[in-house]
């Protein structure tokens, strides 16, 4: 083994590796400005890239979970006319609340609590208060801003709902919903939350030559909305006309002028697309 003494001339002694000049000197001082931005420059396409995937998948969950919501709703609701001979659970308001003895009672834009939900004929058989609300309602109760609603959920007016000027032939029982059949026969729909009140979201019947949505359904699923069928099933529906989601935000305005004096009907035409596909779903008993 040679020493550092007998080292002669024209060797070098290995030295040990270690950082660059250049490194030391960057490690010493950090980054400059110029590479700073770039670093930064990336991070913000990076969160450019990924933030709309993960906004989309975060929308794409809520919306799976609204439809199991409706699916055990719509469960409850048939187990209900089991238990009663056929008879459909009351659907039945009176102004801006639902009556006792419906599916649900009470107001959803002022009721400051679940005892609503509970005093349901529908909740013994489903107590899960989740499924009466959308995961993707952010709304609060009017005047407790600290507190998000109960519910988004409404049933469609051609069930067990007594307004003979607008519902000339209502479904009472099971075994009357057959026009549309039960695959194509609404149930519950995820209400707009400007629209909502009492537990009735009503649809203008067919025919009627009313241009206009009487209540709106919810298009907060990335311009769709969530609706269960009379066999128990449920759909998200992507409305394809701009009245929607323009009547949703007229309604809030009216609303947030004054909430005791608004109205909850967008006026639209007799071609609006989605205004037909809704009152095809609206069951009508026959003469």
């Amino acid at each position: 083994m040679t020493s550092a003494a007998q080292i002669g001339h024209g060797e070098v002694a290995a030295r040990p590796r270690g950082p660059s000049h250049r490194l030391r000197r960057r490690l010493l001082h950090g980054f400059t400005l110029i590479e700073l931005l770039v670093v930064i420059a990336l991070i913000a396409i990076l969160a450019g890239l990924l933030l709309p995937a993960l906004s989309r998948a975060r929308s794409k969950g809520q919306s799976i979970a609204c439809l199991n919501n409706l699916r055990q709703l719509t469960l409850a609701w048939q187990f209900y006319a089991d238990d009663n001979r056929g008879f459909l659970a009351p659907n039945e308001a009176s102004g801006e609340n639902s009556l006792p003895g419906s599916w649900i009672q009470g107001d959803a834009k002022t009721d400051a609590s679940p005892r609503n939900i509970e005093s349901g004929c529908l909740y013994p058989y489903n107590r899960t208060l989740g499924i009466y609300r959308c995961p993707a309602d952010r709304t609060r109760v009017r005047g407790r801003p600290q507190l998000p609603r109960f519910r988004s959920v409404a049933m469609g007016t051609g069930l067990a709902h007594f307004n003979p000027d607008k519902i000339p032939r209502p479904v009472y029982r099971q075994e009357q919903i057959l026009d549309p059949s039960p695959t194509l026969a609404s149930v519950f729909l995820d209400e707009d939350a400007w629209s909502i009140q009492n537990g009735a979201l009503g649809i203008e019947p067919s025919g009627t030559g009313v241009a206009q949505f009487w209540n709106l359904p919810a298009s907060r699923h990335n311009r769709a909305g969530v609706l269960s069928f009379g066999d128990g099933h449920a759909e998200l529906w992507k409305w394809v006309g701009p009245r929607i989601i323009e009547g949703s935000k007229e309604i809030e305005k009216a609303y947030r002028a004054n909430p005791d004096a608004y109205s909850s009907a967008t006026k639209t035409t007799v071609t609006d697309r989605d205004l037909i596909r809704l009152q095809a779903s609206v069951p009508l008993k026959f003469q």
